[in-house]
């Protein structure tokens, strides 16, 4: 579980990252630059540690098929986020894991009584932490509400197939690959559709102005797609879902660090409690 929450924080210092780069840079360019560096890692790791000649037609098919359901799910987030508050998003979250236990259970028969404490005690401070926090911002459009649905069905879906695909053997390297290669290509015929790469000088001062953040970003992202993936292998989707419930307060606390930010006590109070239950989970599991 220590690689779950490994992860949990280095996507919390790349939500803060995500924020402090977005000031002059666009979501699809700056995802299609990081993505092009985390692409890199990810092929050479893979390269020097496996033989692509190993794998399947099927395993390279259900991997692919993942990603592509991984990408739906990151551009539906990110076109929420242009307009509306990230704590719905949040919400949605905690709904896809209640139907992520629940297809487990019906159709994997997997025991759930090990986590169900722990669980429940970092589905309460999430819960705390969202009412505590509520405010009229959260009021959001049909169209804003299918985006969350098809982001939690998709999200949810490739999670379900990565670990299964884990438990088939198929390293995480090559998951992580798949899908950092397929956002590059999605994001640069995105950015060639958008005719946002027709002035080649003004987008190489922006590359070059991001270079040395991007590459910080892509380093961050790699290795908590990769400890995330490592974190899934040894546990299960709702074990790893219900504690990345703690990214957004995570989150937080980073922002308080970067950008002075004051955390108020009830924030306090829901970090607590699910710090708590993140150690029950994790007693309750070993």
């Amino acid at each position: 579980m220590i690689y779950l929450i490994i992860a949990i924080i280095l996507f919390s210092f790349n939500n803060v990252l995500w924020k402090k780069n977005l000031a002059n840079i666009s979501v699809g360019l700056l995802m299609t630059y990081r993505s092009f560096f985390t692409s890199i890692l990810a092929i050479s790791f893979l390269f020097f540690f496996h033989d692509v000649t190993e794998f399947s037609f099927i395993q390279i098919s259900r991997t692919f098929t993942a990603a592509i359901l991984g990408v739906i799910g990151l551009y539906s987030m990110l076109t929420f986020y242009k307009k509306a508050s990230i704590q719905w998003a949040a919400i949605y979250n905690l709904l896809g894991i209640c139907l992520t236990i629940l297809y487990l259970w019906l159709f994997k028969e997997l025991d759930i009584k090990t986590s169900l404490m722990g669980g429940s005690i970092i589905t309460s401070g999430f819960v705390f932490y969202i009412y505590t926090n509520k405010n009229s911002s959260l009021k959001i459009n049909l169209k804003q509400h299918l985006l969350l649905i098809l982001m939690t069905f998709c999200f949810g879906t490739a999670t379900i197939l990565n670990w299964e695909n884990l438990n088939q053997q198929i390293p995480a390297i090559f998951i992580i690959a798949n899908q950092e290669v397929l956002v590059f290509t999605c994001g640069t015929a995105l950015l060639f559709l958008q005719k946002k790469l027709r002035e080649p000088l003004q987008l190489a001062l922006t590359l070059k102005k991001y270079y040395y953040r991007v590459l910080l970003m892509s380093f961050v992202i790699f290795l908590g797609l990769l400890f995330s993936f490592l974190g899934l292998e040894i546990t299960n989707p709702i074990i790893s879902g219900v504690l990345f419930l703690a990214s957004p307060i995570t989150t937080i606390l980073f922002s308080a660090y970067f950008f002075k930010e004051k955390i108020k006590v009830t924030d306090w109070i829901a970090i607590g409690v699910i710090a708590f239950g993140a150690f029950s989970l994790h007693l309750q599991t070993t």
